[in-house]
């Protein structure tokens, strides 16, 4: 997202719109897909020698559930995007876009998971979440047994 700086009203200026999705740059991830385009709702203004950019953003994506390994879509949401920019003579435009693209990417979880809690088949990967459960390894003889008989032995 690029921001002309002499566009910006002395009060502070507002820009809501959609930025495409592909800036997320997630292309050939394994894990994350962008989904739709990035929203944001940004309200820009000057304080001493920075441009202060704050607001909200949103982004559509498609995240694999670390449980059923079947994608799922969710919403990331940055509520509180707040970032100072030094400006300095000559600058005409600011570029965010790099800024924005890692505040949502920070709000992707570390083990995402689809939700569903049910048994049977995940309704979001169609996988059979009953073939998934381990079974209980079987349970080996105490090691400390053989010492515990060594006991026995003394005492007789």
């Amino acid at each position: 997202m690029i921001i002309e700086i002499p566009k910006i009203s002395p009060d502070g200026s507002t820009y809501r719109g959609e930025e495409p999705g592909e800036m997320l740059d997630l292309e050939g991830d394994k894990f994350a897909h962008a989904d739709g385009p990035v929203s944001y709702d940004l309200f820009v203004y000057f304080a001493a020698q920075e441009l202060i950019v704050q607001g909200r953003l949103e982004a559509p994506v498609k995240v694999l559930c670390c449980r059923c390994a079947g994608f799922y879509s969710t919403k990331l949401v940055v509520s509180s995007f707040l970032r100072g920019y030094p400006i300095t003579d000559g600058l005409e435009t600011l570029d965010i876009t790099g800024d924005i693209r890692e505040d949502i990417l920070l709000e992707l979880p570390s083990y995402p998971r689809c939700g569903y809690e049910g048994e049977g088949v995940c309704p979001h990967s169609g996988v059979n979440l009953a073939e998934l459960k381990l079974e209980e390894p079987p349970r080996m003889d105490d090691p400390w047994g053989a010492l515990d008989h060594l006991e026995q032995l003394k005492e007789k």
